[in-house]
């Protein structure tokens, strides 16, 4: 007969809440506290206003302005776009919109306070699986400096809650194996956040559901499962009703679902050197926790299998990230697992010469050096990043505004166009648009579609990137190339080159003008690099 694992877990004493917090936080705290502060401030520095690392942070804010005013889930007002794969994420800044408008620095500040909230869920799971506090200082800057939470932070998206939600998650499901008999209220409560997070969540639940069903807990599988699934099976009603996909577009058009069955997990491993070296810190953990003696050992074990798992899962299906933001969770619960090889170290040292535990201790520093690489160049690029949104995505935005309150304009790159505008604005790329992400999967996509999209919305104004749509996709021959703007500098944005479309002659009349009063009505900041070039016919008179 198989033995309960929460049985032998409880043995285990628990941390209380009521500890206090020594200087292993406080150090940790303070150096995040001064990195976040000093990150914003060279970032406002460069660029004189809020700008973020990557475009795309101002999808989920425009689909919470759209909420929170017209109590709609979509890019424009009364129309539906499954256009967010954090629906926690945007019904947050709904929240926030909702009181307090839709400004623009709403998505920075939170994805600050999260950041901070991670390290504070991470200290208190090392508190409780028994790390002493150098180990906790030693990790806590780790998961600071190489998850990284800075670069992460920078880009005003989900992915510090997302890593929040399952810390708090699993330290919830840690706590609930010592302690059987105790309210699954809070596990649902992280359940639900964790699985609103972000889809990648679920990936835990093919190891996690199994472990508690073999120790005989299947009310703490069901609450698990429930709080998890919950999100993603309301928002697979509501998006199949209104004419989408049941998973969102963003997951449609760039996840590896198709790519599901093909072995590529350990390959893109051994790609990636950070990712590998998470795999060995994941593998030496189990290790140390298997030959550990006493109760506490094996006990977490489950935890080390279950980071695991989902991290060979995530390679399989998922993506790693733009600006090295979608697997920051996986290497802060890494990070948190590798805590565990402190009292490994301990045991390694005792009765013997101090150079073996010194030799193991340099051996593990070194394995994380990867980790060191990314974090460092990560953090060099976080103004010139910025710096690029600003010059080429705020500035577009800027001329659209000029276009005037419910201009129709077409955009392969949403987010800062329809944030900062009222346009009614199509996304050719089909993370906005149901009809055109359903024309990518069906393999319609191309000229013929675009020319009847547009029409169908009666698009007066294209600007996107020409590099995006090359053979059979072709952007179609009747638009009326107006103006280029060129990045020189380009490091984060989707191309180098933006061009500004008309879609007849009166539509170029127009947008000439708006890009004329652009022009005198915004001079560019000394640093930027974009270079703004009008093309077809400069004589075009009203």
């Amino acid at each position: 007969m198989s033995q309960d694992p929460s049985n032998e877990s409880a043995e285990v004493p628990a941390a209380t809440s009521r500890q206090r917090r020594d200087m292993a936080w406080w150090i940790v705290m303070a150096v995040a506290v001064v990195g976040m502060v000093t990150m914003w401030w060279m970032i406002r520095d460069r660029t004189g206003e809020v700008s973020y690392t990557v475009d795309d942070c101002y999808i989920h804010a425009t689909l919470a302005k759209i909420l929170a005013a017209h109590g709609s889930f979509g890019i424009v007002p009364g129309e539906f776009a499954a256009a967010s794969s954090s629906l926690n994420w945007t019904l947050l800044l709904a929240v926030v919109f909702f009181f307090a408008g839709p400004a623009a620095w709403v998505p920075g500040l939170l994805a600050t306070i999260f950041g901070f909230l991670t390290l504070e869920r991470a200290d208190r799971w090392m508190r409780e699986t028994g790390a002493n506090r150098w180990m906790r200082l030693v990790v806590g800057l780790m998961i600071l400096a190489y998850a990284p939470l800075l670069p992460i932070a920078s880009t005003g998206m989900e992915h510090t809650f997302h890593a929040w939600s399952l810390t708090g998650l699993l330290l919830c499901l840690l706590r609930t194996s010592r302690n059987p008999g105790a309210s699954l209220v809070p596990l649902f409560f992280w359940a639900l956040v964790a699985g609103g997070a972000r889809y990648e969540s679920l990936f835990f639940l093919p190891i996690l559901l199994p472990w508690l069903a073999a120790g005989g807990r299947w009310k703490t599988a069901v609450t698990l499962a429930a709080g998890m699934v919950l999100p993603a099976a309301i928002f697979a009603v509501y998006s199949m009703a209104h004419g989408g996909y049941p998973l969102p577009n963003s997951l449609m058009l760039k996840g590896n679902i198709d790519k599901a069955f093909e072995i590529r997990a350990f390959r893109v491993a051994l790609e990636n050197q950070h990712i590998f070296v998470l795999l060995v810190l994941l593998a030496v953990s189990m290790a140390a926790k298997w030959f550990r003696p006493g109760p506490d050992g094996r006990a977490t074990l489950w935890i080390s299998i279950a980071v695991t798992v989902t991290l060979l899962i995530h390679l399989q299906l998922a993506q790693l990230g733009w600006f090295y933001r979608d697997e920051g969770y996986l290497i802060v619960l890494a990070l948190v697992e590798a805590s565990s090889l402190g009292a490994a170290l301990a045991a390694l040292g005792k009765g013997r010469h101090f150079l073996v535990p010194m030799t193991a201790c340099i051996v593990l520093a070194f394995a994380t050096l990867p980790l060191f690489w990314r974090s460092s160049r990560a953090t060099s690029e976080i103004v010139h990043a910025a710096g690029n949104i600003r010059d080429q995505q705020l500035q577009m935005a800027r001329v659209t505004r000029l276009l005037g309150p419910g201009a129709r304009v077409a955009v392969n790159d949403l987010g800062a166009v329809s944030f900062f505008s009222e346009a009614r604005v199509l996304d050719l790329y089909g993370l906005g648009d149901n009809a055109l992400a359903r024309a990518k999967r069906n393999r319609t996509y191309g000229a013929d579609r675009l020319q009847s999209r547009l029409e169908e919305t009666a698009t007066d104004f294209v600007i996107c990137y020409p590099s995006w749509f090359t053979p059979p996709d072709n952007l179609p021959e009747t638009l009326i190339p107006v103006e280029s703007w060129d990045l020189a500098d380009n490091l984060i944005c989707g191309s180098e080159r933006v061009v500004f479309y008309a879609t007849d002659r009166a539509s170029e009349i127009r947008l000439r003008r708006a890009l004329d009063t652009y022009r005198k009505s915004f001079l560019p900041v000394p640093e930027s690099t974009n270079q703004m070039t009008p093309l077809s016919d400069p004589t075009v008179t009203p």
